[in-house]
């Protein structure tokens, strides 16, 4: 047995004893989870936003640890090895896998998101299985600790493929272009982080907290706007001469916020958005069709996680300003409300087995 985070219906998370996951197929691999944070999806799970979340199942998603045991085709990581994980799995054999389209794989499962994406139980737990090992798992090199690469396999994936583009090939930003991120929360944030390495202008954080500001300033930001006290169409447009900002991210997920966002954005620019949105929203297609505008979402790459990896070990990526709060398994739930609630200046909260 183990102990795991276990949602029981919209509004609980338990801490409870559940039986520990076993080898189930050749290309398997058992994780001891060293550290599990909490993300933002987790949140809208607790909240019952999440199709097919039966009560029972175990949840997270954002997860670092060791090898305990692996199947018989597993080549890659071996026992005793500290790796990554991902927040979803891929076959990489089916049509999406081999166009590059990891999160569309045919076969895919994302952990403690429930039926609707694979059934696989989560890692807030002691303990996980990891179907599609060896392209799933990424072995941490040894200088390097589980908070800086904690988020490779979810949030720092999706806000560097905000910035570089969800598919194989997409365009990215270029030297001296202005980047305006919409959204100071965990992804938000990252994306400003990977906007940074590719040489802009100016990087521009959006967000009602002024916190979160403060650290997107550390992770890059030159120029923060709370649209509270000013608005943040104008504000991009003076600091660009009224050219706009060349990539806009919306990482929030609510209709006024992407409203804004392809407001704010330049002829020929980009937005993209990775914001989780809950119902169909209205989209001014001659706009930006007059405008040469390209409108891009989807989820994030995590094929990039060998690439973020050396990035953070170059010592070019550094997401642990992120971390404000540090609990055990056992404060799971303490975690969920400090977390969901946004209480004592919290952004992410990491949770130690």
């Amino acid at each position: 047995m183990m102990k795991a985070l276990v949602y029981r219906g919209p509004g609980e998370i338990r801490l409870e004893q559940v039986p520990k996951p076993e080898i189930r197929l050749p290309d398997d691999a058992i994780v001891r989870v060293t550290a599990a944070s909490i993300c933002g999806s987790d949140v809208h799970i607790l909240r019952g936003h999440m199709p097919g979340m039966m009560p029972g199942t175990i949840v997270g998603h954002e997860f670092v640890g060791v090898v305990e045991q692996v199947g018989s085709a597993v080549a890659g990581p071996a026992p005793g090895d500290r790796v990554a994980g991902p927040a979803a799995v891929w076959c990489g054999r089916c049509r999406p896998c081999l166009k590059g389209l990891r999160a569309l794989c045919e076969n895919r499962g994302i952990f403690g998101c429930g039926s609707l994406y694979g059934d696989l139980p989560g890692a807030q737990a002691e303990f996980v299985r990891i179907p599609f090992a060896d392209g799933a798992l990424q072995v941490i090199s040894p200088g390097l600790s589980d908070e800086q690469v904690i988020f490779v396999g979810d949030i720092l994936a999706t806000g560097y493929s905000a910035v570089v583009g969800m598919t194989p090939g997409a365009h990215r930003i270029d030297t001296g272009d202005t980047v305006a991120v919409f959204g100071a929360g965990p992804v938000g944030l990252c994306a400003v982080a990977a906007a940074r390495l590719f040489g802009p202008s100016h990087v521009v954080a959006v967000d009602l907290e002024d916190y979160r500001l403060e650290t997107a300033t550390r992770l890059g930001a030159d120029r923060v706007v709370n649209p509270a006290r000013e608005d943040a169409k104008t504000a991009i447009r003076d600091l660009t001469g009224g050219w706009g900002a060349d990539l806009v991210v919306e990482a929030v997920g609510r209709p006024e916020t992407l409203a804004t966002a392809m407001a704010a954005v330049a002829p020929g620019g980009v937005v993209s958005v990775v914001g989780l949105f809950q119902e169909a929203v209205p989209v001014p297609v001659p706009r930006l069709t007059q405008r040469d505008v390209t409108l891009r979402m989807g989820l994030g790459d995590l094929g990039q996680m060998p690439l973020l990896l050396s990035l953070i070990e170059d010592g070019r990526l550094d997401l642990t300003p992120l971390i404000t709060h540090r609990l055990s398994l056992d404060e799971g739930a303490r975690g969920y409300e400090i977390f969901g609630q946004k209480l004592e200046r919290a952004i992410k909260v990491v949770l130690c087995p």
